[in-house]
């Protein structure tokens, strides 16, 4: 779920770009153009995987928290992404 939010969001992005508009993440926009974005997001997206699975095999950091930030990481890319569409839509 998260791997296909932060490709919606990315193609959204991109879509937000070519209309003119820009990057709102302050942290991205240096490299939102650049290939290091995508590989970036699918690093971070790889990293917390292999956080839950040894988590879940060592049991710390505990794995219910890891699931709970997950749940917060889905809702935060569902506001984003929510938002992208929604600046696409009204444009």
């Amino acid at each position: 779920m998260i791997a296909i939010l932060q490709a919606i969001d990315l193609a959204t992005t991109y879509l937000i770009l070519l209309l003119g508009g820009r990057e709102g993440n302050i942290f991205m926009r240096r490299m939102i153009l650049t290939p290091v974005a995508p590989l970036a997001k699918a690093l971070a997206l790889v990293f917390f995987a292999v956080l839950i699975m040894r988590a879940s095999s060592r049991g710390r950091p505990s794995p219910s928290r890891l699931i709970v930030a997950a749940y917060v990481v889905i809702a935060a890319y569902t506001v984003v992404t929510i938002n992208n569409v929604a600046i696409l839509v009204l444009h």
